[in-house]
C-alpha cells in the first residue's frame, strides 16, 4: 500500500494533512476496502509522529470510513449491496432538497461553470481521456451543492458523494458509463437553467438510479471474478 506524501499546506495542522491524504486514498480506492491500517506503520511511512495519525484515524472512523479492531488498528470499511442501496436512498433525498434550494439561488456565473464543465466532459469522452472525468463529475455536482448557499447541506452532499467515489472511478473510464453520466448531467443542467424543479428532480433521480445500478453491477462482477480466480488458484 502506497500513501501519497503530505501536501505542504501551511494553514492545515499536521493532523488535517494526514487525514486528507488518508481520506483521499480511501475514497479513490487506492486503499481498498478490508485493508488494515496500523498507526505505527502509517506514521513511519508518512514520516510523522503517531499522534496526528492516531487523530486522523479516529476522525475517519467517526465518519464511517474505518472501523476499529481492538489491538489491531483499523479496517477500511467495505460496502455491501445493502449499504449501496441505503447510500443512494439517502443521497437521492438529500440531493432533491439541494436541488430545491439551488434552482432558486444558482447564479449565471455558476450556470456558466456547469456549461464549461459539460464542454470539457464532451472533449474528454471524444478524445478518450476518461481518466479525467472523475474530477469533472465531482466538480459538476459541487456547483449544485455550492448553489444551495447552505454550508451544512454542502458538506452533507459532499460526504455522501465521496462514499461512492471509488466505485464511480472504477466505472467512469468505461465509454458507456461515461456517456450516461454526461447525458444525465446535461438534463440536470438544462433543468437548472430553465428553473424547472419538476424536471430537475426527475433528472437527478434518474441520474442517481443509473449510477446505483451500475455500481451494483460492478460489485457483482468483481465478486464473480474474484470467485473464479480463487477457484482457478486453489
Amino acid at each position: 500500500m502506497k500513501i501519497n506524501r503530505l501536501p505542504n499546506r501551511k494553514l492545515d495542522t499536521l493532523t488535517d494533512q494526514v487525514y486528507k491524504v488518508l481520506r483521499t486514498s480511501i475514497v479513490t480506492g487506492e486503499i481498498s476496502g478490508g485493508t488494515r491500517l496500523v498507526e505505527s506503520a502509517l506514521a513511519a511511512q508518512m514520516k510523522v509522529s503517531r499522534t496526528p495519525v492516531r487523530e486522523a484515524l479516529h476522525r475517519l472512523a467517526v465518519e464511517g470510513f474505518l472501523y476499529p479492531v481492538p489491538r489491531a488498528g483499523y479496517i477500511v470499511e467495505e460496502m455491501s449491496d445493502y449499504d449501496i442501496e441505503d447510500l443512494f436512498t439517502i443521497r437521492l433525498a438529500i440531493e432533491k432538497l439541494a436541488a430545491e434550494l439551488a434552482v432558486e439561488k444558482i447564479t449565471s456565473v455558476e450556470l456558466h461553470e456547469m456549461e464549461l464543465n459539460l464542454k470539457k466532459t464532451d472533449q474528454k469522452i471524444e478524445t478518450g481521456h476518461t481518466e479525467e472525468l472523475t474530477s469533472l463529475d465531482v466538480e459538476f455536482h459541487g456547483v449544485i451543492y455550492k448553489a444551495t448557499r447552505s454550508k451544512t447541506l454542502y458538506h452533507i452532499c459532499k460526504s455522501l458523494s465521496d462514499y461512492s467515489l471509488k466505485y464511480r472511478i472504477a466505472l467512469i473510464h468505461l465509454p458507456e458509463f461515461a456517456k450516461k453520466t454526461r447525458d444525465g448531467h446535461y438534463r440536470i443542467f438544462a433543468s437548472l437553467r430553465d428553473k424547472n424543479i419538476q424536471d430537475l428532480q426527475k433528472a437527478i433521480e434518474e441520474h442517481l438510479q443509473l449510477a446505483k445500478r451500475d455500481i451494483l453491477q460492478l460489485i457483482k462482477r468483481t465478486r464473480e471474478e474474484a470467485f473464479i480466480s480463487g477457484v482457478e488458484n486453489s
